[in-house]
């Protein structure tokens, strides 16, 4: 491997090499630095390319007298060296907050965004100013003015309801809301609720939107859709052909006085693209080339069509609307929303934003011993100079428009904020971006702070030295699931030993529920997919029966312990712990087996499709949930 193309990459950003997860450090190859480069619209292809572009950079490097971006701390003065120039500072209004002559001298400044314009004799530049707040995203007392406070996580989606004819709608959130507020929930959480896309009906992963700045459609609330069906487990093609009919007669009926007043960022160009894909598809990236940017010829092109799709994302973020109000009014800290890691390659967030979207690579993860070749996860990233070029538009506005909606919101993959795990689509070993660490904290502290919102970051796995004390300090949680939070020797840690500055629970949908984790059904899973031997299999399960003898310690669970009396002893410890936040999982509560999801399947496991088996209007009444709250949460509740 030639040194030009080894500094090349680390001008980028690019890693070296990483260490998995046994210890062993991995080189990056030529072909992976080659693909992470041209996937960042930087030529690499061949050695006299790789000498221009490495010339280039370190010519526009020389020839800057100041940074492209800086951040400061809100209320603190900032002095920035350069040679004598002239200079204005300018906030999101374009209102003249400072201007002088000579050394550049900015002045205290509240939290925001500002750009600075800065010219010499012979020089012009621009510098993007991101003042982040001076205590970092809000923290839980401000909000409820209680140092703690806890809530119930589940699946939207499979909730049932007199009306939602099979998949739970926007209108169920509120009831559930209102349902959990009467037994002492401070917030209830969701999976996802990104849009989908109107033609990708064999998408059934709320991790896998089109563009995480819109809405699932398949939640909107239509009269005449009748009851949820008994069966356990959703028929999603079967609902989508009924609900999206409902869609389209609803509409019919009132096209000439439907209001298109949906306030999200860029929605002529969602539904422009919504409206092109019924023609050509759900992956933009095979539609004609004019067609594969925003522009008055995808307009064009969409025609009167995307007057639909927008009357459709303004009625999913009314009854959203309605619900978020109904959740902070009877919840007090009200919804828990979670920000998926990224969209699909093909759909309409990456259509929208093709001077930041990397080209031919997905997030990923490196390989382990369960995936020797390492995982690509089919979605989009943004490059993190693109990204900085376009002063984090994206973020900035996908953050805002769920913030406001929320009490909470969850970063997934947090770790993703530091360094992100690229999988090139040719087949080359992927390998690790950094990202502005420091700038996108910035980001989301802003929008946090604006919107009065708590942020967790989700930041399971191999976390870097200093990564949580980082993502802390700028007033993010963590988030502690407990069935990880182990000694050495695999037995659980108790309660005690949970991080204080985070939100902690059992589990998520990613992992086992807690009869699930006592039974060791994600053990039988995984044995029946193949991923591990018997003799590895007879292993995990002697170790989990160490850790339910742990448990039942902890817990003072007499040996005849029926299962919700297990829950509801487990719910009780959890409460016990430091930590600010506390989420009880809704799949618990009513003692469900199997979870949501298993990672690293597809079809092999019914993921997204499990439905409650109790209806959101009879919640706070359901024996099974009143059998499983722990006893400090009926004694807040209002329940008798």
């Amino acid at each position: 491997m030639s040194e030009t193309l080894r500094a090349l990459a680390n001008a980028y950003g690019i890693h070296p090499g990483f260490h998995d997860l046994g210890g062993q450090y991995r080189t990056a190859a030529p072909e992976t630095l080659r693909a992470l480069l041209v996937a960042m619209d930087v030529p690499a292809g061949t050695e006299p390319e790789v000498a221009d572009a490495l010339a280039a950079f370190t010519a526009a490097q020389d020839a800057r007298h100041l940074p492209q971006e800086t951040v400061l701390d809100e209320g603190t003065p900032c002095t920035l060296h350069c040679p004598q120039c002239e200079w204005v500072l300018l906030d999101e209004t374009d209102a003249v907050k400072a201007e002088g002559r000579g050394i550049i001298a900015l002045p205290p400044l509240p939290f925001g965004y500002y750009h600075l314009d800065a010219r010499g004799s012979d020089w012009r530049e621009e510098v993007f100013v991101l003042c982040r707040p001076a205590r970092g995203a809000p923290l839980v007392s401000e909000l409820i003015g209680a140092p703690r406070g806890w809530g119930v996580v589940g699946a939207l989606y499979g909730l049932r309801s007199d009306d939602n004819g099979g998949v739970g709608s926007f209108a169920d959130l509120a009831t559930a809301a209102q349902q959990l507020g009467q037994v002492g929930a401070q917030f209830l959480g969701v999976n996802p609720i990104h849009a989908i896309g109107w033609t990708a009906r064999h998408i059934t992963s709320p991790y896998s939107p089109t563009h995480r700045g819109f809405l699932n459609i398949d939640h909107i609330a239509l009269p005449g859709m009748g009851p949820t069906p008994e069966a356990e487990l959703i028929d999603y093609d079967a609902f989508r052909s009924r609900h999206n009919a409902a869609l389209e007669a609803r509409f019919a009926q009132m096209e000439d006085g439907a209001p298109i007043t949906g306030t999200q960022h860029g929605l002529e160009d969602f539904a422009t693209f919504e409206a092109l894909s019924e023609r050509y598809g759900d992956d933009s990236r095979t539609w004609p080339a004019d067609l594969r940017r925003p522009g008055a010829k995808a307009r064009a092109a969409a025609g009167p069509r995307a007057r639909f799709h927008a009357w459709a994302q303004t009625e999913a973020e009314r009854q959203l609307d309605h619900a978020a109000r109904t959740a902070q009014e009877t919840m007090g800290l009200g919804l828990y929303l979670d920000l998926a890691v990224g969209p699909r390659p093909g759909g309409a967030e990456p259509w929208m934003n093709p001077d930041t979207i990397a080209r031919g690579v997905s997030i990923g993860a490196p390989p382990d011993h369960l995936n020797p070749e390492g995982q690509s996860w089919n979605l989009a990233a943004h490059a993190p100079r693109q990204l900085a070029a376009a002063r984090y538009r994206p973020l900035r506005q996908m953050l805002s428009d769920l913030m406001r909606r929320a009490g909470l919101v969850r970063i997934d993959h947090a770790l993703g904020l530091t360094r992100s795990f690229w999988q090139p689509e040719d087949g080359s070993p992927g390998g690790y971006i950094t990202q502005p660490f420091e700038s996108l904290l910035a980001v989301i502290a802003i929008e946090a702070r604006r919107a009065h919102c708590v942020v967790i970051g989700e930041d399971l796995g191999l976390v870097p030295d200093g990564f949580r004390e980082t993502m802390n300090a700028a007033g993010l949680l963590s988030y502690a699931v407990w069935q990880y939070e182990t000694h050495e020797d695999g037995t659980l840690l108790p309660p005690e030993a949970l991080r204080p500055f985070a939100l902690s629970c059992f589990g998520t949908h990613d992992t086992p529920s807690i009869a699930g984790f006592w039974h060791g059904t994600d053990i039988a899973w995984w044995h029946a997919m193949g991923w591990q031997s018997g003799e590895e299999t007879r292993r995990r399960h002697d170790q989990r029966a160490d850790q339910r003898h742990r448990l039942r310690g902890l817990c003072a669970l007499p040996p005849d312990a029926r299962q919700p009396q297990i829950t509801a002893a487990i719910h009780n410890r959890l409460m016990q712990s430091p930590s600010c936040l506390t989420a009880l999982q809704l799949d618990d509560l009513f003692g469900q087996v199997e979870a949501q999801n298993l990672p690293g399947t597809i079809d092999e496991h019914p993921n997204w499709q499990r439905r409650l088996p109790c209806s959101s209007d009879a919640l706070a009444t359901a024996p099974d949930l009143r059998d499983t709250l722990p006893d400090s949460a009926l004694t807040h509740g209002q329940i008798d």
